[in-house]
């Protein structure tokens, strides 16, 4: 005979036993796992809220990404705007932290940096740490809801509570304590929706559940995998109503639509509602520009905000030939088109100047003449002379760039680009602002009837080579070395594909002093929904190229997060000048948990082999055995799925990728831990005799908390913080990090030390450090270098005048001495004139 708190704990839904519970029994029951269960959620949620509150004052200066976001919380306090790859929620909650700290947003965050006395780092370290601290008692309210186990939510939560990068991650201010607890709620509010299914729905379970979902892609827009789950789950009840036999009867399927279209209304307007409206929010608090970074987005977006250049300006709307402009690529973080007297080296492509694209203006490299060629008497017309007409920028029209600081017009030909080989190099070439052929293309704005004039900012239009037949590319993936470029220089091509994004440009600054009637640029600039497209396309791609070479030997590919091949150093800092001591915070997980989940995820599958093979093979099961392990497995399963959507992601990403990547998947696993313990205790405990099961069952519990607790308290400084030397031997660690050694990357503690030294001090590259140490190498200066040149032919060291080309004569440009052609007192004049 079972007992009656074993009665209890069968699944209602499973075993369909609720109405042979004995009204007395189940009143026990209820007074007795009540008082256990609000008991253990207490002294779990505590336990947690101590542990999260400890050692928040140390390291005092900068960890790992508090620089970032950090930094946000400055944005916000200061309401100027920033740019980002992340959507806002998150970073307003933690500058709302900020400021009820009492923190006025003057800190400069910066990595090594150690805070001032008038940031109060530790009270918002301790808030952020009372968020991160609800994944305990969470998890334990999510297992619950999936096991009906008490047991298993206890050792799920004890799990999570004894990770040591959990509770790193969780007490700094960055954004991951806000986005877990976010996941976690979702998950939770969409099976707690779940099994009250068999009550009238409930608009407000509905509702919240919704709300929780739209939190998470309004903090991290991968996090769209979290809601990858709920719909997985919500199809699923659906296809139970469509399916189940009381819904089939009296042919009652029409039930099925009322329940569609609740869950569709709620759970993907309202979550939307949530997302957009953090956007909202955004925008109504930055409303100045911090930086000159306009080069990130496109001009009518950038000169939406106060504090840029474009305050107070006007432009004349059209552009007439000799006008000087600055260019912009339409496509997002490509910036602006600039040259300047560098030459590209002669290894990587033709030596001629260099012509790239950057996000931050600098005067004298982003401004162009525009200059009218007439393919017809093969001349340039520069369009100088005051007393002419002004001869309008049409669409059709032949036109050559030449920039105004170098004299040096922009130009393609037949060799490689220097890093896209499938594309022709773009550079600049001539002396005194003449050229040829190669300098000319041709001006294309689609949608437009030939003849039209060219707009400034709203107008985009693309530049098609004369000879070469393709069209002016920037490319935002492609960052060019900087041993031979300038830092953050991105290249530029000519590509025959017009359809290849980056190969829109527009004009962003129009000096055309001939044009009278001007417009506010102010007028141009997109609204609040302008705004929010804008920021969704700049964090899309951004997204994608978010690759820093510099931390590319740090970071880590998914395979090896389960594996903890490789873990992260958040920051150091030297506490004795004398001995040369540190105190450092590094980012590892729980060794012992971390093999311990990677044991148990392989286990699930092995276990449900293990059980169909039973059910077929084995008559002489008992009921309670087959029922137990389909709880189990169910669970898993489900907390399986959760941990493949938070995690097989990531293999199919190109960008950067680090250890705290997996905390949202390590969650879920520390999860299916505690209910792979708690079934494996439960069934050792029914090998023994029958007066003897409750007694080893506790004492299996208490073993496996035990040592839970105890690799905690071992590895607490992976939890707060390392006093000693960085990248050495540690003896008080490494003594029980050389159990769970198995030959990864742990320069940190000393392991691999030699080979992670020469990994991140080795460069390779074809870039000959003395090439441009050759004083032969000048601006005016170019090699001659055959067309279509491969790298198997060298270069010719014959250097002869840049504008030696043959293949007509151009008109000698004379320039006039009038203060408009000059870029630099040309920005001086608009912004001192504002």
């Amino acid at each position: 005979m079972m007992t009656c708190e074993e009665e209890a704990n069968y699944s209602v839904e499973t075993i369909g036993c609720k109405d042979m519970i004995t009204k007395k029994c189940k009143k026990r029951w209820r007074m007795t796992a009540a008082q256990q269960w609000w008991s253990a959620l207490a002294t779990l949620t505590l336990l947690a809220l101590a542990t999260r509150q400890a050692f928040l004052s140390q390291p005092s200066g900068t960890l790992w990404d508090e620089v970032h976001f950090g930094t946000f919380a400055n944005h916000y306090i200061n309401r100027t705007f920033y740019h980002d790859v992340h959507p806002p929620l998150g970073k307003m909650a933690i500058a709302g932290v900020a400021y009820l700290a009492g923190y006025n947003g003057t800190f400069d965050f910066q990595m090594g940096k150690l805070y001032t006395h008038d940031v109060n780092y530790t009270a918002i370290r301790s808030m952020m740490a009372v968020v991160g601290s609800s994944l305990v008692p969470l998890a334990f309210l999510l297992v619950w809801e999936l096991s009906n186990s008490l047991s298993a939510a206890v050792l799920a939560s004890i799990c999570i509570l004894c990770d040591t990068f959990l509770h790193r991650l969780n007490t700094l201010i960055v954004l991951d304590p806000l986005l877990l607890a976010s996941i976690m709620a979702a998950i939770y509010g969409t099976i707690k929706f779940h099994n009250q299914r068999h009550r009238t729905i409930k608009k407000v379970d509905l509702d919240a559940g919704a709300v929780l979902d739209g939190f998470d892609p309004s903090q991290e827009p991968l996090l769209v995998r979290n809601v990858t789950y709920v719909y997985c789950k919500i199809k699923f009840r659906l296809a139970l109503l469509y399916e189940g036999k009381f819904m089939i009867v009296c042919g009652e399927q029409w039930q099925v639509l009322p329940h569609t279209v609740a869950r569709g209304a709620v759970l993907i307007l309202l979550p939307v509602a949530v997302y957009l409206s953090s956007f909202v929010i955004h925008f109504w608090i930055l409303t100045k520009w911090s930086v000159n970074g306009g080069g990130f987005y496109h001009t009518k977006f950038f000169a939406a905000f106060d504090n840029t250049e474009y305050d107070s300006v006007s432009f004349p709307e059209y552009i007439h030939f000799g006008a000087n402009i600055t260019i912009q690529s339409s496509r997002p973080l490509c910036g602006f088109l600039e040259s300047w007297y560098d030459l590209f080296p002669s290894e990587w492509t033709a030596p001629c100047q260099q012509v790239t694209t950057a996000t931050l203006r600098d005067n004298a490299t982003v401004m162009w003449t525009i200059k009218k060629v007439d393919l017809d008497a093969g001349a340039v017309l520069d369009g100088f002379d005051p007393s002419q007409e002004p001869l309008l920028v049409r669409n059709g029209d032949y036109v050559m760039l030449t920039h105004s600081e170098t004299g040096r017009s922009l130009r393609s030909h037949g060799h490689r680009a220097p890093i896209t080989k499938r594309h022709f190099q773009v550079c600049g070439y001539g002396d005194d602002g003449t050229g040829g052929p190669f300098e000319t293309w041709q001006l294309i704005i689609a949608g437009v009837e030939v003849g039209e004039p060219l707009a400034i900012i709203n107008q985009d239009f693309m530049l098609k080579h004369h000879k070469m037949n393709c069209f002016l590319k920037a490319n935002e993936k492609v960052q060019l070395p900087k041993e031979w470029a300038f830092n953050g220089a991105k290249e530029v091509t000519c590509t025959k594909n017009r359809d290849q994004p980056g190969t829109e440009w527009h004009v962003n600054w129009n000096n055309s002093p001939k044009l009278k009637k001007r417009v506010s640029v102010r007028k141009r600039t997109v609204g609040l929904w302008g705004k929010i497209v804008q920021q969704h396309l700049n964090m899309f791609i951004g997204n994608s190229i978010l690759i820093n070479m510099e931390e590319e030997e740090r970071s880590a590919r998914p395979w090896m997060w389960p594996t903890l091949w490789q873990v992260q150093v958040m920051g150091s800092y030297v506490v004795n000048k004398t001995s040369g001591e540190e105190m450092y915070s590094v980012g590892m997980t729980n060794p012992f948990l971390t093999y311990l989940n990677l044991l148990c995820l392989l286990a699930v599958p092995l276990l449900t082999v293990c059980h169909t093979y039973f059910n077929v093979r084995c008559s002489n099961q008992s009921s309670q055995d087959i029922d137990s392990r389909r709880r189990t497995l169910v669970t898993c399963w489900w907390l399986l799925l959760l941990w493949a959507t938070h995690y097989v992601p990531f293999f199919f990403m190109s960008r950067v990728l680090y250890y705290h990547h997996y905390c949202p998947s390590y969650i879920f696993s520390c999860m299916i831990t505690g209910v792979l313990l708690t079934w494996a205790c439960e069934t050792v405990s029914r090998w023994g005799k029958e007066e003897q099961r409750t007694t080893l069952l506790s004492a299996l519990q208490l073993i496996s908390i035990t040592a839970l607790l105890a690799s905690y308290t071992y590895f607490f400084p992976l939890a707060t913080y390392i006093t000693g030397f960085l990248f050495e031997y540690n003896t008080r660690l490494n003594p029980g990090l050389d159990a769970f050694y198995f030959g990864q990357m742990w320069p940190e503690f000393g392991y691999r030390k030699n080979e992670f030294e020469t990994v991140t001090s080795t460069h390779v590259g074809s870039w000959i450090s003395g090439h441009l140490d050759n004083p032969h190498i000048n601006a005016t200066l170019y090699y001659l270098t055959p067309l279509n040149n491969t790298g198997d032919h060298l270069n010719s060291i014959h250097p002869i005048h840049a504008s030696n080309f043959s293949l007509w004569s151009p008109s000698v440009i004379s320039h006039s001495d009038t203060h408009w052609l000059n870029p630099t007192a040309v920005f001086k004049d608009y912004i001192d004139g504002r």
